[in-house]
């Protein structure tokens, strides 16, 4: 034992204080490789819960699949034998189709084959009804000088450099858009994240091409933003609760308002509206035998909020809109007048059947038994949906025997916009209640430099401020500490009058001391939302315990024949304290001081918090915990961790100084 003491001693320093590193080294990579796993184990399940609730899918919207080119002479037909191409209905079948022509179904047979239907029977015109053309490309203008449609539609928020790009819409409905005699298709991605003022990286589910949408505003990649992908870097951070989307598709409607449309690929030609168009469009699931009322459409779930859905039977469209009786539901009354004559009557959500459940009398529905007390009583004078998450209505009546029932447009939740899987949820969340290490170091670089070093958010500047609370805390505490613990050894009827007290004070809610605290300070005239003295008075409360109790042991420790020796040679109480008692104590008392400034330093987080000292790191943790930065909140936390960690070296090293002896 003696050998390896000695040759320890000999050895170079650097090797010495390498071994000291090393492990704490070891644990530190091991606590940041652990982290991966525990951030997978927290994490997964949100992924999971965001792709279970469709609220969180990406929504489609069904329309007519229209022509994809435009013939030249619209106005011919179609012969028998002739075939055409619709765009979008390659997922389509012959039996799941319908041929039409504006609201008015086509009455011809075709096989539709991968979006080209190929016609048994000739069609007769128009196949198509040119509308006006767009206006544009529109320029970039001061909205200030707005004085024309065109410069209506930039003043909205078009950029500079993004001629060839925006049209404005011609007034009135129409149905499909072509340029150069080519359909245009539309198509816009949002943006998985969400908008928070700071995000300027965005990941979009389908799109790697494209101009990027923010408010309006239209951003080219390379002026805007920078590509990578679905990833994208805008220059400038998005605002909050932006919306941020990409044009995916050939355009995308940049301003609804002002009826501005952008176009994926520039453009010096205006493209061409179409008010009716030969289209193709879906047919609702079920047997049309005269008898059948129930339905389901070709994609769910459905949209239950959605106003622009169009189920039509023939060329009649069919009314969604749901009648409430005249007379309240009262629990004992039977019979309800209603608008209609006929119709789906729903209590509480649920079918009733005429004949079973109630008979009708024209708009007068009597009840075999009374709907219950404030039950939500509905009629559907065309259709009701009974089940969204299936896409399933109910007709009021059944169709005619081989009639057509379709869909002229609906909105539906297609797939989840965070990914396809628990693992793509989970890298494509906004936030994660643990993020990987490196996405933590990743941003600790543009974290430390949001705020220059003269601002008072600066981060560095709170952490010193901090620093400076706690040391004054740690001060005052070991003072108040190394004070009692003599009392309490030279006086021992004190101790038991006291000690009590003092161990009572340990059990009182620093969350309910500090409000007290801050009243009090805020009468006697301290601003505590910029001073230091709350920080300085609950780190002190909270540090002074564990010096008191470690100092006390410490004094205590003394070797019975050292107190002999001391007496032996008259030696006065003074010198005994400083000879005997105060060498043995120090060991004690700066392991309890390093106790301490780990208390201290709780109890100074504690009080900025509550005093709102935008001035220290308390409130800047709780300003990103409000804000829901749960990466700056874990940085934040690692520099909380660091400064305890250098406070408690500062301690040592004062030790090392103080008590030379101890270096061993």
């Amino acid at each position: 034992m003696a050998r390896e003491a000695a040759d320890g001693a000999r050895a170079p320093a650097w090797r010495r204080a390498l071994s000291g590193w090393v492990p704490l080294a070891v644990v530190l990579a091991v606590l940041v490789a652990l982290m991966y796993p525990v951030a997978l184990l927290l994490g997964l399940p949100l992924a999971r819960t965001r792709m279970d609730n469709v609220a969180n899918w990406v929504r489609a919207t069904t329309t007519p699949k229209p022509l994809s080119a435009a013939p030249a002479d619209v106005g011919a037909g179609a012969p028998a034998g002739a075939q055409l191409r619709f765009g979008g209905a390659e997922n389509l079948t012959t039996a799941r189709s319908v041929l039409v022509y504006g609201d008015r179904p086509v009455d011809a047979t075709y096989d539709l084959l991968d979006g080209a239907a190929h016609l048994r029977d000739a069609v007769a015109g128009p196949l198509l009804e040119w509308g006006g053309a767009l206006t544009g490309p529109l320029d970039a203008r001061s909205p200030g000088d707005a004085d024309t449609p065109a410069d209506v539609a930039t003043g909205a928020g078009v950029s500079e450099g993004v001629a060839g790009h925006v049209f404005a819409l011609p007034a009135g409905r129409w149905e499909a858009l072509y340029l150069g005699g080519r359909l245009l298709v539309p198509g816009a991605d949002d943006a998985i994240e969400r908008p928070d003022g700071v995000l300027a990286t965005f990941t979009f589910p389908e799109a790697e091409t494209g101009p990027v949408l923010v408010n309006g505003q239209l951003l080219l990649e390379g002026e805007g933003f920078e590509g990578d992908g679905r990833r994208i870097e805008l220059r400038s951070p998005a605002p909050f609760n932006a919306s941020v989307r990409r044009v995916s598709g050939d355009y995308a409607v940049l301003d609804a308002a002002a009826g501005t449309i952008a176009l994926a690929e520039a453009s010096a030609e205006a493209p061409r509206v179409a008010t009716a168009t030969l289209a193709v469009v879906e047919r609702l699931v079920g047997e049309v035998d005269g008898v059948n009322r129930v339905f389901h459409l070709q994609h769910a779930p459905l949209v239950e909020s959605d106003a622009g859905r169009r189920i039509m039977l023939e060329d009649v469209e069919l009314s969604p809109a749901a009648e409430r009786p005249a007379e309240r539901v009262d629990g004992e009354r039977k019979a309800f007048t209603f608008t209609s004559d006929r119709g789906v009557v729903t209590v509480n959500g649920a079918e009733a059947l005429e004949g079973r459940d109630f008979g009708r009398a024209g708009p007068v529905v009597t009840f075999t038994v009374a709907p219950p007390r404030n039950a939500a009583l509905r009629q559907y004078p065309d259709y009701v949906v009974n089940d969204p998450a299936t896409g399933v209505i109910t007709l009021a009546k059944p169709p005619a025997a081989g009639s057509r029932v379709w869909a002229a447009t609906y909105t539906y939740y297609d797939h989840p916009a965070c990914g396809s899987s628990e693992i793509e949820c989970f890298l494509s969340m906004p936030q994660h209640p643990m993020p990987f290490p490196h996405w933590i170091a990743k941003r600790i670089p543009a974290f430390l430099t949001n705020y220059p070093l003269s601002d008072a958010r600066n981060v560095v500047r709170a952490t010193l401020y901090t620093a400076g609370g706690t040391l004054t805390a740690l001060a005052f505490g070991g003072l108040l500490g190394v004070l009692l613990a003599i009392v309490f050894v030279g006086i021992r009827p004190l101790e038991r009058a006291l000690l009590p007290w003092v161990i009572a004070s340990q059990t009182v809610p620093i969350i309910a001391l500090v409000p007290v605290l801050l009243l009090l300070l805020g009468n006697a005239g301290v601003t505590v939302q910029t001073s230091l003295v709350p920080a300085a008075l609950i780190g002190a409360y909270i540090a002074f315990f564990p010096v008191t109790v470690g100092t006390v042991t410490g004094l205590r420790s003394v070797d019975p024949l050292s107190l002999d020796l001391m007496k032996s040679y008259a030696s006065s109480p003074l010198q005994v304290f400083w000879k005997v008692r105060f060498p043995a104590a120090v060991p004690y008392l700066f392991v309890s001081l390093k106790l301490g400034a780990a208390a201290a330093l709780v109890g100074a987080l504690v009080a900025e918090t509550e005093s709102n000292n935008r001035l220290g790191l308390g409130y800047a943790i709780v300003g990103q915990v409000q804000a829901g930065n749960v990466s700056d909140v874990w940085i934040l936390l690692l520099i909380s961790a660091a400064l305890g960690i250098g406070l408690v070296a500062l301690v040592g090293l004062l030790q090392r100084f103080t008590a030379p002896w101890e270096r061993r």
